[in-house]
Formats: C-alpha cells, structure tokens, sequence
C-alpha cells in the first residue's frame, strides 16, 4: 500500500480542496436538478397539450358521419370532403303520415265474408271505399248516377275514380280498346282489378262487364240487384263468362 506523507497544514490545505470540489460539484448538481425539472415540466405542458389535441380529434372521430344521400349520389365511398362532423346536435325523427282509413274494421269484415277470405287480404281501401258508396245502386240502362247506373258506366267511374285510368264508355268499346287493355280467357290468371267480359244469348258482342275482386268474385252492375258483389261459379255467369282484361297501365304501375 502506498502512504502518502503531509503535514497537518498540507492535509488541512487538502481537504479544504476537496470541501469545495464537493460544493461545487453539490452547486452543480442543484443546478442540474433545476433545468431538469424545468425541462421536465416543459414536456409536460407540451404533452398536455399534444394529449388535448389528440382527444378532441378523437372525438371529432366519434362523431364523424357518412352523409347517405352524399354516398348515394356520388356512387362511391364517401372521400374526406363528403365527411360531415356532427356535435351536439339533437336529432328529430319526423313521424310518417299515417293514410286515413277509408273503410272500417267492420266493413273490412264484411267484405272479407263476401268473398270468402281473410280481413287482412282487404287491402285495397280506395277501390272497397268505392264499393261502400255505390253497392246497392240500382241498375239503370244508360245510367250514370245513384239514382241509377248501368254495368259500363259503373266501370268508368269506378277505374276513374280508383286507379285514375280513363275507360271508354261501353263494354265492348272497352274490349275492343287493345291499346289500354291485355285479353286473356283462362280466370286461373285473374287478379284484383281485371276486367271480366260476358255476352248474354245470341248476341255479337260483350253486353256486361264487371271488376274482378278476388275468390272468384267480382263487382257490376246487374239488372235484377243493381250494383252488387257475384260469384263467377254462379249458373248464369259461368256460362256467360268470356274473356278478362288486365289495363295495361295498371300493370306498369306496379312494375
């Protein structure tokens, strides 16, 4: 080992030497302490910043919506411009319009026994609305009123006022109107507002047309009960039965 020889004032000489190294390297501690923290409390207050910044992007993420009639128009996936942002918006439904009832649930009832079918297949509310008003009628040739209407006239009025379709004025001029009406004889076929055509004895063209309602039943105006709801299988118009006729604008319509 080595040993190093000093007088009591060398050593005194010394340590003072390393007191003040020890101070200053205490002092410069202290001052590396200071910075740090500083620096440490800058980077904090950046980070806050930075994190605030983040969150309200990511907010702004939560609430970002797809425009659907943006989308729909421009037959793409939305890019950035077609983005909307939404916040705090209160959204309204608007409640859809409900169709006034035309007939009742009674009256449902009822027509669904004179067809022999469920009330849930009494759909059509115009075209039964229609019947409501006129069944009963009398039956009137040349008629055109409820004082008295004849089956063709019935026809007019009904087609006019229901499916807003203009029909000439006599069964056969309707028959013979090829351009607005589609012939076929098999009633396997027949559908809700076919036309039904008969032709009585030894006559040349149609002399009654009615509207085919469904189960074999149609609507007309009769010259025995006037205006009224009839079988197809009855007897008489079985036997009188010709042709159906589907309007073609109807068909359109529901394509």
């Amino acid at each position: 080992m080595e040993v190093t020889k000093m007088s009591r004032r060398e050593y005194g000489s010394e340590k003072k030497k390393c007191v003040q190294t020890d101070y200053s390297l205490s002092m410069l501690g202290s001052d590396n302490n200071f910075l740090a923290v500083k620096y440490i409390r800058w980077m904090m207050v950046v980070f806050a910043v930075v994190l605030l910044e983040s969150c309200g992007a990511k907010k702004d993420a939560a609430y970002m919506v797809t425009d659907p009639y943006v989308n729909a128009e421009l037959g793409r996936k939305p890019g950035l411009s077609d983005i909307k942002v939404i916040r705090d918006l209160e959204i309204v439904f608007e409640e859809e319009e409900e169709e006034p009832e035309l007939i009742s649930e009674e009256q449902k009832r009822y027509f669904a026994r004179k067809l022999g079918v469920p009330a849930s297949e009494i759909t059509n509310q115009k075209l039964y609305a229609y019947i409501v008003e006129w069944e009963g009628v009398p039956y009137l040739y040349g008629g055109n009123s409820k004082s008295g209407i004849d089956c063709s006239a019935l026809m007019k009025n009904l087609y006019s006022e229901v499916y807003n379709v203009e029909l000439p004025r006599t069964a056969s001029e309707i028959m013979l109107h090829d351009d607005q009406v589609q012939p076929f004889r098999s009633v396997e076929y027949l559908q809700e507002g076919d036309l039904v055509f008969f032709r009585s004895g030894k006559e040349k063209v149609m002399t009654h047309v009615g509207i085919y309602l469904g189960n074999m039943k149609f609507l007309s105006a009769t010259e025995s009960k006037g205006v009224q709801i009839t079988s197809l299988k009855d007897p008489y118009w079985h036997n009188s039965y010709r042709v159906s006729g589907r309007v073609k604008s109807l068909v359109a319509s529901q394509e």
